[in-house]
């Protein structure tokens, strides 16, 4: 058996060789066939179904442990797998039947050669027994079998042909395959299922990995709030320089107190990088508003300080409306002062005196004419 299953590995390697494989992909794929043959080396193991694997080991006990071939009713197994079949059409198991077609055939083998055996065996004295013609094919059938070849070759077997081969699957007639070929395609197929279990492994590995992102996404995401984020440092400077007492404060102390103000966000993206972040926008914009100014004393390795231009104002909507008014004025579009306003009064009552004046002096000049 061994030396039968080395020769069966070579076979497959030539041909696969043949047909344009590597080497190596040639040997592993031999080697897995031999692994495969050698696990399903017995009929039953093949087989799923619990009657077709009994079935199957009654029918091996002929060749496997010398059973008599006639102590096994192949009519009676004929009648059940006619049945399944007919019954179970639509998932019947194609190799099993294969496999049950194949024992019960080397089973009514035995029996045939049984009956050749007993028929050559029999030592008659052709001078004491003539029969009159020699014996042929006829002692191997029986009467009702004798009867049907004999209706059949006569042509009076019409009505019973039709019918006589109904629950057998047909299946369209094709060109053989040859054994390299099928090799071949047992290989092709072997390297798609270890491809598409290598994509599914990505797959899953990708998926996963999303899934990750997707559930820590929010700690990883700037939340973007520019004006919350001017008024909390502004908040923030305002606290320094009150708990201070100078309206010159160091930026990291500003810093430092919007961690305080907003651990959360800070704590999400490791510490100071959300409060550094949002100072370092916010700062920008309010040197840019005229809020708030950034110096520097010594240049470039001194600290920086932020300083407070309003710090007589209370809040930031103050701040921000009163800059709003200084803004207006500066552009000519806001209301003058009081001051202003009286002395352009003024201006314009002088004015008008002196083209009234002057009027006078003209009606005087006309009276003297």
């Amino acid at each position: 058996m061994a030396l039968d299953g080395w020769f069966l590995r070579q076979d497959i390697v030539e041909r696969l060789l043949s047909s344009g494989s590597e080497n190596d992909e040639a040997l592993a794929f031999g080697d897995r066939i031999m692994r495969i043959a050698a696990h399903d080396g017995a009929e039953h193991q093949a087989l799923s179904d619990p009657i077709d694997r009994s079935i199957a080991l009654v029918l091996s006990l002929v060749r496997e442990e010398g059973l008599n071939a006639w102590d096994i009713d192949l009519e009676a197994f004929l009648e059940i797998f006619t049945e399944r079949v007919r019954t179970e059409a639509d998932r019947v198991d194609l190799p099993a039947c294969g496999r049950l077609i194949r024992l019960a055939w080397e089973v009514l083998h035995e029996q045939t050669l049984g009956v050749y055996d007993r028929a050559t065996a029999i030592d008659i004295d052709e001078e004491d027994m003539e029969f009159g013609h020699d014996f042929g094919w006829e002692l191997d059938v029986d009467d009702e079998a004798f009867a049907f070849t004999t209706t059949v070759l006569q042509g009076e077997a019409d009505a019973t042909l039709p019918t006589l081969f109904d629950g057998r699957l047909r299946r369209p007639e094709g060109r053989p395959t040859t054994l390299g070929e099928l090799l071949a395609a047992f290989k092709d197929a072997a390297d798609d299922a270890e491809a598409l279990q290598e994509r599914e492994r990505v797959r899953q590995a990708a998926a996963a990995e999303l899934k990750a992102h997707l559930e820590d996404v929010g700690g990883r995401m700037h939340d973007e709030d520019l004006e919350g984020d001017i008024e909390r440092c502004w908040s923030a400077l305002r606290a320094v320089c009150v708990s201070t007492g100078s309206a010159k404060v160091p930026l990291l102390d500003v810093v430092r107190r919007l961690e305080e103000t907003d651990p959360q966000a800070a704590a999400s993206l490791g510490g100071r990088t959300e409060a550094n972040v949002a100072a370092f926008i916010a700062g920008l914009f309010l040197v840019h508003r005229r809020v708030a100014d950034v110096v520097q004393d010594v240049v470039p390795t001194g600290p920086i300080h932020v300083v407070d231009l309003w710090p007589h104002i209370d809040t930031y909507a103050e701040v921000r409306a009163h800059l709003e008014r200084v803004e207006a004025e500066e552009s000519g579009l806001a209301p003058k002062g009081l001051i202003q306003r009286a002395g352009e009064a003024a201006a314009l009552e002088e004015a008008s005196a002196a083209v009234l004046a002057e009027q006078e002096d003209d009606a005087d000049s006309w009276l003297v004419e």
